[in-house]
């Protein structure tokens, strides 16, 4: 059953808020973190000169989205797509945001001239080589990297057809990095995020995961699952700096199993001496299925920077993966 509105913008929402919640603390070592916030991070931190700026990580997760409602648009007028190239073109309007000018010709329309977008706030260098090396929509990145790069943005993939889901997950995952790990980490939690979306149970979903890919993934899963569910950062930082895409994935999921509420496990996922943004927001896209009513009614949903933009998108990616993409045609040019 395709996910609804409320879901996805959950989901996506959440996404945010971690991101925003972990932004300003990401180069952080744990002891600067708790010396700046000895009662633990219990605001949006201010990052770029305002509270509830949000990076490349959501940032890349909202073009994705795009690629994916464009990819759902041509399909239904022209009966062909390919879904990861029309993704990759999207991932090349996110590069002109960055100011860089990429390899092939970008069109200029949609989330690209919302000027918000084009704050550059730390991206990943992977993600830029990658991209800036690019010279046809489609073609996997030639490199070696397996970062967070590959999963932080993933959590759209999750709402496509339920068959489609991993193959998704991981050819767009490919478009920036090269190493399978990190293909196989993003489709995981892909996977993931989709069983949370059908009410799945969380461990079940987890377990679903284990032995599914090769074996630094099922050993991430595995390590999250069965670490002590005191959730002290002490534990985290025993899964790694979620600077790769297995650790990260650890992290998040590490994070959604100890949470008592939607804050507590965005807390949760941030407070370590590592990419805190980045396993913020791949926390908060769980969290935000977890508890979806606390995610949009929560303080910091209103903080947020592209509030606006995070709900069009999510209502727009539920009409076109419920079959209605053809309604969005004027929107989302390029079919």
């Amino acid at each position: 059953m395709p996910a609804s509105e409320h879901v996805i913008l959950s989901c996506l929402l959440g996404g945010a808020i971690g991101d925003a919640l972990g932004a300003e603390i990401e180069f952080w070592s744990l002891s600067q973190i708790r010396d700046h916030f000895p009662d633990g991070v219990q605001n949006l931190p201010p990052h770029d000169g305002m509270v509830g700026a949000i990076t490349d990580d959501t940032q890349m997760t909202l073009f994705t989205a795009e690629g994916l409602i464009r990819a759902a648009v041509r399909h239904e007028m022209r009966g062909i797509c390919h879904p990861a190239g029309v993704i990759h073109h999207a991932l090349l309007r996110w590069l002109v945001t960055q100011g860089e000018a990429p390899g092939v010709d970008v069109d200029d329309a949609g989330l690209v001239l919302d000027r918000r977008l084009h704050a550059r706030r730390a991206p990943g260098n992977t993600c830029l080589s990658a991209l800036g090396a690019a010279r046809q929509f489609g073609v996997a990145a030639r490199n070696g990297s397996k970062g967070c790069g590959t999963i932080m943005r993933v959590a759209p993939t999750a709402f496509a057809a339920s068959e489609q889901v991993r193959d998704l997950a991981m050819e767009t995952s490919a478009l920036t990095h090269g190493h399978l790990t990190g293909q196989e980490a993003a489709a995981a939690w892909a996977l993931i995020l989709a069983d949370l979306a059908q009410g799945v149970d969380l461990e079940v979903a987890a377990r679903r995961q284990e032995g599914a890919f090769g074996p630094e993934t099922t050993r991430a899963l595995v390590a999250a699952r069965t670490a002590p569910r005191d959730a002290r950062a002490e534990t985290v930082e025993t899964l790694g700096g979620g600077w790769v895409a297995e650790e990260a994935l650890a992290i998040a999921l590490y994070a959604c199993l100890c949470a008592c509420d939607f804050q507590n496990g965005l807390q949760i996922a941030v407070t370590h001496g590592g990419d805190s943004d980045s396993t913020g927001a791949i926390a908060g896209n769980g969290l935000g299925l977890l508890f979806p009513e606390q995610v949009q009614n929560h303080p910091w949903a209103s903080q947020v920077e592209c509030r606006d933009l995070i709900s069009d998108i999510s209502r727009d990616l539920a009409l076109a993966m419920s079959g209605r993409a053809a309604e969005l045609a004027e929107r989302y040019p390029g079919h």
